[in-house]
């Protein structure tokens, strides 16, 4: 009998145990490949929101949170800086208005005559205007009476401030015991060349003088 039959046979056999074996790695190769596939589609789809996201972001902010700022963090704290500041302005708004109203009610409490009716009442008030600056310019607050000559209505104040140059962004009217209380934002880019002070003493000459 040759030797070499008796060999044949686990030959064939290591042939076939080698090929069954070598299906395994390639198998995981295709895992591998598939699971970096997905993830690379999700990191791709998470960039496209992240960005879609940062954009919409930008379009919320005023220019002056996001000017001659292109980095992405940049953007973040201005967005921080920008609700900080609105969360201040709210607050110091709120507390002016309290303030407004606790005045006209003294005043009313400390009248001689409850008798008078309210439109008598508001004309004996005189007219007020208060300028103060505020997060991205300064606010003109003023206070007359809702009625009568002295009544002072939101279109001439802002027709007085257009006369000084001024740009408007923002104007809020409440009524509160027959009195009108306008709230005015002002924009301005610096504060270096406008005097405050002056500015009320000459919103006050042209309304109520």
């Amino acid at each position: 009998m040759d030797p070499y039959q008796r060999q044949r046979p686990f030959g064939s056999a290591g042939e076939g145990g080698s090929s069954g074996g070598s299906d395994m790695p390639r198998e995981r190769d295709d895992n591998k490949k598939k699971k970096k596939l997905l993830h690379r589609d999700i990191e791709r789809q998470r960039r496209q929101e992240m960005a879609t996201l940062f954009a919409s972001l930008r379009t919320h902010l005023p220019l002056q949170y996001v000017k001659g700022k292109r980095a992405v963090s940049d953007h973040v704290n201005g967005a921080v800086n920008f609700i900080k500041d609105t969360e201040t302005r709210i607050k110091e708004l709120s507390a002016r208005r309290e303030e407004l109203s606790r005045e006209t009610c003294q005043t009313y409490k400390s009248s001689p005559d409850p008798a008078r009716t309210g439109s008598e009442l508001g004309k004996s008030y005189q007219a007020s205007v208060m300028v103060q600056p505020c997060v991205s310019g300064f606010e003109v607050a003023v206070s007359s009476s809702s009625s009568g000559p002295e009544a002072l209505p939101l279109s001439r104040v802002l027709e007085a401030l257009q006369e000084q140059g001024l740009e408007v962004i923002s104007s809020l009217t409440t009524r509160v015991n027959e009195r009108l209380m306008h709230t005015i934002q002002v924009e301005v880019n610096s504060f270096g060349c406008l005097d405050l002070a002056w500015l009320q003493q000459k919103l006050v000459e042209e309304l109520i003088l």
